[in-house]
């Protein structure tokens, strides 16, 4: 029986193979030690922040406050780069795009990260694949609130008349898919009753629609209605989160108020692109976090109606989606898109 020998390349081919590898090897060598030696100088250069919104908003507002303060604690120049359009889904879709390299992130919010993938059908961008959670930066608890001299007196007299009185009740936001919107559309799914939306073009106008009482209820932020809450034109009757706000602390929260589990708030999360390498994240991450206890942050965030947050990368991803989860589900049942 002849016995099989074994399989040998020519000689020839077998050297041309060894020096591929070799190179492919030396290349996957060199391209490894230039990103640990960029990842060890970072950052060595600007970073750019990007607002997916026009300046003087609260997320410019929030963005500029933190970029200063980690400026600071870089070493590097953080530039706000304002790229409004599309209820910030123009800016959110740049920072998708770009180079995940730690020099370009976006203070992101709730309508771009959580609320436009349920309201648009053509999204440019899905937030769990394309973004990668730095931290959450802030929480801002919506505010159900009525005009001062409304009959309506509390949030259980609120359900009690929007129940025996449905489609009467109305409700401004700043414009349609917006938190404003989508808040009062989780209160009409959460408490069984039916009230009637109305959209404005800009925060400004849907609270005078409130002050005016061309509007009955508005699920509206502290810092919308601060000046009309402090002229006593406007009254809070509860907060649409799990705790109190530290400088409203007779307004209860929904759950004392009879709505149990109902909260809905602008938030706001410092993300990069996805692919940015884990280092880079866990430098921003530390020094955004030491940021947010200092006391001219608390106060700076409790004017606002804010409550400052600071969490890891992890925590901030399973919060993403669980808020992408929950305003899905409320376009969804209340049948909302936007083109």
């Amino acid at each position: 029986m002849k016995t099989k020998q074994p399989f040998a390349l020519p000689s020839r081919q077998l050297s041309t193979l060894v020096r591929s590898l070799a190179a492919a090897l030396g290349l996957a060598s060199t391209l490894a030690a230039t990103q640990a030696a960029a990842q060890a100088t970072y950052p060595n250069r600007p970073i750019r922040m990007v607002v997916a919104f026009a300046a003087g908003g609260s997320t410019d507002v929030v963005a500029r406050v933190i970029g200063q303060k980690l400026s600071e604690g870089l070493g590097v120049p953080v530039v706000v780069d304002n790229r409004a359009g599309a209820n910030g889904t123009v800016g959110s879709e740049v920072v998708a795009k770009s180079a995940p390299d730690g020099y370009t992130i976006m203070m992101g919010e709730v309508g771009s990260l959580a609320m436009a993938p349920g309201l648009y059908p053509k999204l440019p961008y899905e937030p769990t694949r394309d973004f990668a959670p730095v931290t959450l930066v802030a929480r801002t608890p919506l505010l159900a609130t009525v005009k001062v001299d409304s009959p309506i007196k509390s949030l259980a007299e609120l359900i009690a008349y929007a129940k025996s009185h449905p489609g009467k009740l109305n409700f401004p936001s700043s414009g349609a898919g917006g938190p404003n919107h989508l808040a009062g559309e989780l209160f009409n799914l959460q408490a069984n009753v039916k009230t009637q939306h109305v959209a404005y073009k800009g925060g400004g106008p849907a609270v005078l629609s409130l002050a005016s009482g061309e509007t009955d209820f508005g699920l509206l932020s502290r810092v919308t209605i601060d000046s009309q809450l402090q002229s006593g034109r406007l009254k809070p009757l509860a907060v649409a989160s799990e705790q109190r706000l530290a400088n409203m602390p007779n307004t209860p929260t929904f759950a004392e108020a009879g709505l149990p589990g109902f909260t809905a708030e602008t938030w706001f999360m410092v993300v990069a692109p996805a692919g940015t390498p884990p280092p880079v994240i866990t430098r921003l991450n530390a020094e955004i976090v030491k940021i947010l206890p200092a006391p001219e942050m608390v106060d700076r965030f409790a004017s606002m109606g804010a409550i400052g947050v600071g969490n890891s990368p992890e925590v901030a991803g399973a919060f993403l989606k669980a808020e992408l989860a929950k305003w899905t589900r409320v376009s969804k049942a209340a049948s909302i898109t936007l083109d």
